[in-house]
Formats: C-alpha cells, sequence, structure tokens
C-alpha cells in the first residue's frame, strides 16, 4: 500500500508541482490586486500620489468597499504599503508606468502569476518559507473543509482578502508581497536545480506525505485516487488534497524543501512573462520531467 501510493507520488509530482505553482503564485497577489483597481480605474494619477484628498477619498472608498474599518489598524496597514509601493524606486524605476502600470500587471491573470513566481523564486530561504506557512495557515483557517464548495482552489483563495486576515497575518503578507514585487523586477538571478537536485526533493515530498497521512491505509487511498482520478475529485476532497500537500511541504527537510519550492516558482511559463522590461529574464532549467505548465490543479 505505502509502495504504490509512493510511487504514484513519484508520477503525479509534476502534474502536483504545476498545480500547486498555478496556486501559489497567482494567489499570491489577489488579495490586493482587486484593491489597485479601486484606487485607480479612472485616473493612474492615484496610485502615485500622496494618500490626501481625492487619494485619501479613493482609499477610504476600498476601505469601506471590503469592510475595513477607516482609522483601524488594518486601515492604517494598508495605507501604509499603498504609499510604499508607490514610492519605490525599484518599482518606479522598472515596471513601465510605475505602481500605475503595476496595477494593469496585477489585473492580468497571466502576467500577474509570471511577475509572482518571479519574485518569490527570488526571495530569501526564509521568506519563501515563511510565505509558505502564511498561505497554509490562511488555507487552514479561512478556508471551510468543502472549500466554499469550489473545486478550483484558485477560486477559493481568491476570496481570501485582507479584510478577512487577521491584522498580524495582513502585516505579514503585505510584507512579503512588497518583497515580491521588487524581487520580481530586479536583476537578481534565480538559483538552477539540477535534475538530481529536483529528483531528491520530489522523493523527500512522497516520503512527507505518507508521514503527514500516518501511513493510514485509508487516507492513503484517498490520495491515491485523487491523483490518478482529479476530475473525479468533489470540493471537500481538493481542499483535503491541498492541505495535505502543503503540510507535507512544511515537513520536509529544509534543503530539500527549498529546491521543491524553486522548482513550483521557476515555472517555464511563468518565467516567460517574468519582468514587465526583460524580454528573456535570467531564470533556472528545470528538469525535462517537469509537468507542461499549463496544467492547473482542479
Amino acid at each position: 500500500m505505502i509502495g504504490s501510493v509512493f510511487r504514484s507520488t513519484q508520477k503525479r509530482t509534476p502534474c502536483l508541482t504545476a498545480g500547486l505553482a498555478v496556486l501559489l503564485s497567482s494567489t499570491a497577489g489577489a488579495a490586493v490586486h482587486h484593491d489597485f483597481h479601486s484606487l485607480a480605474p479612472d485616473n493612474p494619477a492615484t496610485l502615485s500620489a500622496p494618500a490626501s484628498g481625492p487619494e485619501a477619498t479613493a482609499l477610504n472608498k476600498v476601505l469601506r468597499q471590503y469592510g475595513i474599518e477607516q482609522g483601524s489598524n488594518k486601515a492604517r496597514i494598508l495605507s501604509a504599503w499603498f504609499d510604499k509601493v508607490s514610492h519605490d524606486p525599484i518599482i518606479a524605476a522598472r515596471i513601465p508606468g510605475g505602481a500605475g502600470g503595476l496595477e494593469r500587471v496585477l489585473l492580468d491573470a497571466d502576467k500577474r502569476e509570471a511577475l509572482m513566481s518571479t519574485g518569490l523564486a527570488r526571495l530569501t530561504v526564509q521568506d519563501r518559507l515563511l510565505y509558505l506557512q502564511l498561505f497554509t495557515r490562511l488555507l487552514d483557517e479561512l478556508v471551510p473543509v468543502n472549500c466554499f464548495g469550489l473545486v478550483d482552489v484558485i477560486a477559493v483563495m481568491n476570496r481570501i482578502t485582507v479584510a478577512v486576515m487577521s491584522d498580524a497575518d495582513a502585516q505579514i503578507y503585505l510584507g512579503l508581497l512588497y518583497k515580491v514585487l521588487v524581487s520580481s523586477v530586479s536583476e537578481m538571478p534565480e538559483r538552477s536545480l539540477t535534475p538530481r537536485q529536483y529528483t531528491a526533493a520530489v522523493d523527500s515530498l512522497s516520503r512527507a506525505i505518507v508521514i503527514e497521512l500516518d501511513a493510514d491505509p485509508v487516507d492513503l487511498d484517498r490520495y491515491h485516487f485523487y491523483t490518478t482520478h482529479s476530475l473525479a475529485a468533489t470540493p471537500s476532497d481538493v481542499c483535503w488534497m491541498t492541505r495535505v500537500t502543503l503540510h507535507a511541504i512544511a515537513r520536509m527537510p529544509e534543503g530539500e524543501r527549498d529546491l521543491f519550492l524553486l522548482s513550483i516558482f521557476t515555472d517555464s511559463k511563468a518565467a516567460s512573462h517574468a519582468s514587465p522590461v526583460d524580454a528573456e529574464p535570467a531564470k533556472a532549467p528545470l528538469p525535462s520531467s517537469t509537468a507542461p505548465p499549463d496544467l492547473k490543479m482542479p
């Protein structure tokens, strides 16, 4: 039993990798990209000006829209973040149109995924782990076991906005997102993975999944069925499978875990869009066994 699940997981891990790449990178900026649209749909200068006068009114409108009390700690966190991003010299220099150009990138799902994937790949090991831990915590605490009745986990996580996060998690999320945005347009090269490193990371994840499930035959059967019949999965199956996989990644030894995360975020499709000003940004070549990048977790 354990051996068959282990082998199945090894075979299906490239598909899981592609799915997680879409899930983690697409939702990295999802909690705020609607806010960018609300702040400057008719006035691109809004995001490049101080939050006063009409700009403050626009921000207050966003706060009301998402049920965030004006003058609250979360309102101050958001205001400070928007101000920081709109005045960041790297974003202004490297993204055509500065913060207004960033808004257009975040409103485009493919470009947002590409930008976030590149930025996440360029974070430090510690920050990548922090992002994984935060993402997992938000899924565990804010998403019901039936995934809101949805089988598309990206659609599920798009419901988790800054407004519903705790102040502490919102602070962490926005801090990491700022680092991701700046890193995505930096000239820092991405780390390369060798086929041997990738294989070792996949094997480690397979072992971690078995451990996460306590080698329970029923759960192993369920996981095995999902990996081979994903279209038959219910929303509850999808939620369970996603949680198991993320918790298993967290269980992996640090070196192998980060290599696996790097293999997710250096997805070739995302990297092809990477920096708005780089036609061919530096990226890591992935092993030929990596699944086609357009595969998505159902």
